[in-house]
């Protein structure tokens, strides 16, 4: 099971569209899936379906928000739901409302994307849930949890077959480099003798479609006469 952030955002909320790309591109670097709702009952029902590591609420009354109840309640049951509230003009005041409220982390807008990131870290450092982050694999907006075999990018869930994540990953821990077919069919399926299959072509063709297909861009590159190496987009002024 992956890890997840669940973001409350009523629709009422001023919405900066670049900030709001800024915010999201955070909680993907740290490695969590997001997923959003816009009302109470939404928020009571995925709470107590998925068990996220973290709600991100954002409202400019915290004092007011409903939703206290819903968290106060799953509490009393014995979950851990670190909340950070976000609202669009900060004071004292809120954030006082904040933790009163039971909030344990407050920021106003315009958010700093560094220190967004470092809060929501030391949140889920003094709360205990971020063990096992640190050993994600991260290449571009791919993501991949060895403890959990889980891959994503972008945020969504790519589905992997188990040899399909062995590949994937085998070739994420060599990131940047070339990884031979011959060594492939070694590391992945164990084969150390002389073979004339086309197995690891065949897995790649499956990989790249859920791995780069639909995406401008491509991770997975084959290097001809040799094999594949799984490679990062370099950043140039043009993207």
């Amino acid at each position: 099971m992956n890890e997840r952030l669940v973001w409350f955002t009523p629709g009422l909320m001023k919405r900066d569209e670049e900030e709001n790309r800024n915010q999201i591109q955070v909680v993907f670097d740290i490695g969590l899936t997001i997923t959003t709702c816009e009302n109470i009952e939404d928020l009571h029902e995925i709470l107590s379906r998925i068990k996220p590591i973290l709600l991100l609420v954002e409202v400019n009354n915290p004092k007011g928000w409903t939703g206290w109840n819903v968290i106060s309640s799953l509490r009393k049951q014995g979950e851990i739901i670190p909340v950070m509230v976000i609202s669009d003009e900060g004071s004292s005041i809120k954030a006082v409302w904040t933790f009163e409220s039971g909030g344990n982390e407050y920021m106003s807008k315009p958010l700093h994307v560094g220190e967004f990131k470092c809060r929501i870290l030391n949140l889920l450092e003094l709360s205990g849930k971020r063990r096992g982050l640190g050993n994600l694999l991260k290449i571009d907006s791919l993501i991949l949890d060895p403890n959990h075999r889980h891959v994503s990018r972008e945020g969504k869930e790519l589905k992997m077959t188990p040899k399909e994540f062995e590949l994937l990953y085998y070739l994420a821990v060599n990131q940047e480099n070339i990884c031979p077919r011959d060594e492939i069919l070694k590391k992945v399926w164990g084969y150390h003798f002389d073979t004339n299959t086309n197995v690891v072509d065949v897995y790649i063709r499956h990989i790249r479609a859920k791995v780069d297909k639909g995406y401008r861009n491509k991770l997975i590159h084959t290097v001809r006469g040799t094999g594949y190496v799984l490679r990062a987009p370099v950043n140039d002024a043009t993207c």
